[in-house]
């Protein structure tokens, strides 16, 4: 029965990937936005819902390393597994925007996290400035966003011929439904793929790392696998950069002011792998402003002797 409800929710969580894709780039052409800016606001926010679900259930029922590898492991899976795949699929074109400013801040979130993690807790204090830094951001976005739109020229939204009522073809109500079944169908993984887990005896932070890190990243998987088979790379990566920023910025710091995470099995290793992570996006796309299949093969290499390394050792 576990198994047949991990399907349902795989089933679930692709229908809803392609959903929030449509509506999304639907929504970015209707206001001008980039699909670039759409990924790192909208869709990160909507796909990083199950990672924000689990992190503060894992923290309040007293499971740090649950909590923190649930984060660590989501971002991991994200760059090498998500960006590697899409970037073998489709190569992704990075604009001038993401390399001098996203990329930048997600590597910086990063090593953000890891200094904060040196004393081997993440406090109050330490949340609420990674909260404020988030709002800044988002804020700094936004407005330049807004005054380049205004420079460009209007886009008129494209008719297309209909067969069924209207309110099926709205923006709005795609991005809103395609939430809705992302949250669902990845919690009914997350669910009954950890039940799994605990009986094959696995300990907290590997279960974190793992079975939640990559479960909650599904979202993520399906919607950037969904917008790079369609050609739109921009918001297949602007979604990975978006989640991995929000997941540490926002998940974390609203889960350790909340309840401050004291984890115990995270290893040095899984900080590095997250730091290297964050490292690689920034200069494979620095490079020649594009994500090229090679780039994207080592990246796949790279996570799948990680996960070895982490079953191995289990």
């Amino acid at each position: 029965m576990d198994i047949l409800l991990i399907i349902v929710g795989i089933a679930i969580v692709l229908r809803g990937a392609d959903n929030l894709t449509e509506g999304s780039v639907s929504i970015a052409r209707r206001f001008n936005m980039s699909e670039l800016i759409i990924g790192l606001t909208v869709v990160a926010l909507g796909t990083s819902m199950p990672e924000l679900c689990v992190s503060l259930t894992s923290a309040l029922s007293g499971t740090a390393d649950m909590a923190l590898g649930n984060i660590i492991g989501s971002n991991i899976f994200n760059v090498f597994f998500i960006v590697g795949l899409c970037a073998v699929i489709h190569p992704m074109s990075v604009g001038l925007t993401a390399v001098r400013r996203d990329l930048p801040f997600c590597f910086a979130a990063t090593l953000m996290l890891i200094f904060f993690l040196t004393n081997g807790t993440l406090s109050m204090v330490e949340g609420l400035v990674m909260l404020l830094i988030y709002a800044v951001y988002t804020v700094y976005t936004i407005r330049k966003e807004k005054t380049a739109g205004q420079a460009a020229a209007p886009v008129e939204p494209v008719e297309t011929k209909r067969s069924l009522p209207k309110i099926f073809y709205n923006p709005y109500l795609k991005v809103t439904v395609g939430l809705i079944e992302l949250v669902l169908g990845s919690n009914l993984f997350v669910d009954h793929a950890t039940l799994l887990a605990t009986d094959l005896g696995v300990s907290e932070a590997v279960i974190g790392i793992t079975i939640l890190g990559f479960g909650t990243s599904m979202p993520e998987l399906a919607t950037s696998l969904v917008a790079a088979i369609k050609g739109s790379t921009s918001i297949a990566l602007g979604n990975v950069i978006g989640s991995c920023v929000l997941n540490i910025l926002v998940i974390l710091g609203l889960t350790s002011v909340i309840t401050p995470l004291a984890p115990q099995g995270i290893t040095a290793l899984d900080l590095a792998m997250v730091f290297l992570s964050a490292l690689l996006m920034w200069f494979f796309s620095f490079t020649k402003k594009t994500m090229e299949r090679w780039e994207g093969s080592l990246l796949l290499i790279i996570f799948v002797a990680y996960f070895v390394f982490l079953i191995y050792n289990a």
